[in-house]
């Protein structure tokens, strides 16, 4: 299995997996889950795959300003589709990973107050999938990560 593709598993096997601000993978010992943020999910589903260890030094930022910039139509699954800000195109404040089709899966539905399993319960915040690159609007850019194969 090539790398690349063995992120898109390890990225799809934390599906439902809580959201909380600032999350990289660590096992949340109440719940015997992995928690993430957006950016945890990607650096967390790197590292499982042989990648560099992101995990502390990689936000979504980073992500946008490290990672190979791509045009729409090179868009493979396992590329990453960042959002910025409103009313601050440059500032990336959230990402996915395209999965194929269009579609892409990451830790969403949470932000800075996230910090519980109980809030992110309420927000129903946690690993999913959404059916459009646009399903949030501001979507400023598409990056690869730097896959061996």
């Amino acid at each position: 299995m090539s790398q690349r593709n063995a992120f898109l598993v390890a990225v799809l096997s934390q599906m439902h997996a809580p959201y909380r601000w600032g999350g990289k993978g660590e096992l949340d010992r109440v719940a015997n889950k992995r928690v993430f943020d957006c950016s945890g999910l990607v650096t967390w589903a790197l590292r499982e795959v042989g990648g560099p260890d992101w995990r502390y030094s990689h936000n979504t930022d980073v992500l946008l300003a490290q990672c190979l910039a791509l045009p729409k139509e090179e868009l493979l699954p396992g590329d990453l589709v960042l959002y910025h800000r409103k009313g601050a195109p440059l500032d990336a404040e959230h990402v996915m990973v395209h999965v194929g089709g269009g579609v892409v899966v990451g830790a969403s539905g949470g932000g800075s107050t996230t910090r519980t399993l109980a809030e992110a319960a309420k927000a129903n915040a946690c690993v999913k999938v959404f059916g459009s690159l646009d399903y949030r609007a501001r979507r400023m850019g598409l990056r690869r990560l730097p896959f061996r194969s």
